[in-house]
Order: structure tokens, then sequence, then C-alpha cells
């Protein structure tokens, strides 16, 4: 099949992801599932084409050097595409992640109200966390594009690559992307602060470095966005801080304290209707109880300070408990995707609100 008919299948059938391999059948992913499409098996060559008709040409160059290379692509008034090519048993591989041409609205992905509301922050870090497939990205584009719509802002993305494109508002937006604008997360952070940025997205925060000059910027009164592939807010305060050699943890903490606005982690449930993912979201907020709670070296303490709540905060399984009861996700779902599955079961079968919230941080 030509690759632009597989495409037009993924989005027809509403599916996520489509995954080209020698000796399969193209798969897309549907409501989290993998399916194979009604098609023949495909050939090396069929690949290998593929990747010449679409790719730009950094992106050919960085899969023969790293053997591996990520890179966007539109299909014209139908979707944009993240790609990821790759080498499988020396065979070349391709991995499409399907991203609207329309950028969601809050309402539409049912998120927490307050992510709203951290948003709008006038200042600091915020960091959506979550692994691969969470939604990380979407989440982010719903932030900008709220920004967008309110503030009259200079916003300024470095991404790896383009997912969604946003088109000026009352804002006005420069979306850089690695290999054709710039070479690196670090030398675009570095150069938007001369570029009178009031806001800031990384894509990633992948090493100390980045990280670091992320907190200056914070602190010089910007807002910065990015993600981290940590699984909930605690682990991404202890990722961030193990980044840094020993001898820098203490001021890293004190950075962290003052500058950390929010962490937002995702995973996606799969919705009661079979089709729809619905996602589950951790909210860490800056308060000062978190904000000492990381400034005293702690970080085993901020799930109790999530726990309870405080400034629209939640924990993964107080969301789960929620959905659960508002019949968005099914019993088993909720338990497949708990951090405590023994004291969500409980609370399933009756247990109070308190009693939840002190068995969560058991």
């Amino acid at each position: 099949m030509e690759l632009v008919r597989l495409l037009e299948a993924l989005v027809k059938l509403g599916g996520s992801d489509l995954h080209l391999q020698a000796g399969s059948a193209p798969m897309v992913r549907l409501g989290g599932d993998l399916k194979p499409l009604e098609a023949p098996p495909l050939e090396d060559s069929n690949i290998r084409e593929y990747m010449q008709q679409m790719s730009p040409a950094h992106a050919q160059i960085r899969l023969e050097e790293h053997r591996t290379a990520d890179f966007g692509f539109e299909m014209a008034g139908a979707a944009r595409f993240r790609v990821n090519a790759f080498y499988e048993r020396h065979r070349l591989a391709l991995a499409f992640r399907r991203i609207p041409l329309q950028i969601p609205q809050f309402a539409d992905l049912r998120l927490p109200k307050v992510i709203e509301e951290i948003a709008m922050a006038p200042r600091g870090l915020v960091l959506v966390t979550g692994t691969t497939g969470s939604g990380k990205s979407t989440t982010l584009a719903a932030m900008i594009d709220l920004i967008n719509s309110k503030r009259r802002d200079r916003i300024i993305t470095i991404e790896d690559p383009i997912e969604f494109v946003h088109a000026n508002r009352k804002s006005l937006i420069a979306q850089r992307e690695l290999g054709q604008d710039t070479p690196s997360f670090l030398d675009s952070l570095r150069a938007a602060l001369r570029q009178d940025p009031d806001v800031i997205l990384v894509g990633e925060l992948r090493d100390a470095e980045t990280m670091r000059t992320a907190l200056q910027a914070a602190d010089t009164g910007h807002v910065v966005f990015s993600t981290m592939h940590t699984t909930n807010a605690p682990q991404t305060v202890q990722r961030m801080i193990a980044l840094f050699p020993p001898a820098e943890r203490d001021l890293l903490r004190m950075q962290l304290a003052a500058n950390l606005e929010a962490v937002i982690s995702q995973r996606l449930a799969r919705a009661r209707n079979g089709r729809d993912r619905v996602p589950v979201v951790e909210v860490m907020r800056s308060t000062a109880v978190v904000r000492k709670i990381i400034a005293e070296q702690e970080p085993t303490l901020l799930t109790q300070a999530i726990a309870n709540q405080d400034s629209g905060m939640q924990l993964f399984d107080q969301h789960l408990a929620r959905l659960y009861k508002e019949e968005l996700i099914a019993g088993t779902e909720a338990l497949r995707l708990a951090t405590n599955a023994e004291a969500l079961a409980m609370m399933m079968r009756g247990l109070s609100t308190r009693d939840l919230q002190t068995s969560l941080v058991s």
C-alpha cells in the first residue's frame, strides 16, 4: 500500500499510531491496542522508499549516523505526524504518532481544571511528565494555546520535532525544531533568553546543563514548560536532583524550592466505551509545604503533601477513584493503573475519603 493510503486509514479509524516494519502487515493502535490493517506484509524496500519520500535531509543524515531519527510530517488537510525511524535486525522501521491539526481544548481533553490555572502562572518551571504516549505533548499544546488566547506574550518553543503548530493569536509564537532550526535544546534555550521571551517551552529536560539553564530562566521571571520521562511528582523531584553532582545538590534543592511551579504527571486509561482514552493526572503545586519539603531534602514526604489536595493537588489514585465514581473508567482499569492498588480497591468498596487518604500514602 502507498504511504498516503496507510496514513489515511489511520486517520479514518481514529487510531493514535501506525507501525511499519518489514515482514509484518501495517499495524495501528486503536483504543490502546495494536491491530493489523488488511494489507500484505511490508518489505524493507517499501519502508526505505517511504522514508525517502517524506523525511527531511537532516533526518536522513541523522538516521545513518545514529541509527534512529525523529522528524515531523504533515499530510495536507488531514493530520500531522511525529515520526521515529529506526533499525531492527538491520532493517528500517517507522513509527508514526498522529497529531491533530486542531489543538485540543481543555474541555475536550478532560483534564482537571487546576491545569488551566497552572498554565497561566506568571513565572516558574512547569513540568509535564509520564511515559511515552501518555499525552504530555497534547497537554502542553493546550496550555500554550490557552496563553496564546489570553495574554500578549512572546512564546518560544523548542521541539524535537514540532508537533502541534500554533498560529499567532494574542501572543507572538516562534517554534524551533531540532535539526532544522537549532542543533540542541541547550543551544536554543540559551539563545531564547536573548529573544525577549515571556514563555519558553523546552521539549525535554535531558541533562543537568539544560535543567540548570531552565531553572535560571525561571528564576529571572520567565515561565518555562518542559517534560521528563518520570512516572510521578516525587520521582520527578528525585530524578532532577540526581542529575547533578553531589556537591551541587544543596543549591539545586533551593533553586527547585523557589522556582518549581508545578509537576503534572499523566497516564492514559481506557474509557468504559472501549474506544477513548481518559487522562489520569497527578498534580503537585508550589505550596509552602511542598517548597519546605524540597528545600529540606525530604522528597518522600511529597506524597503526603499532595494527598492533602491543597490548591488543587491530587495523587494518581485520588483521580482514579474519581474517574471510577463518575463511571468513566472500569474498576479493573483503575486498579491496573493504580499506584497503590490495595488502597484504591478499599475505596471502591466504600472506604471513606479520610481513610482512603491515609491508605494512599502508607
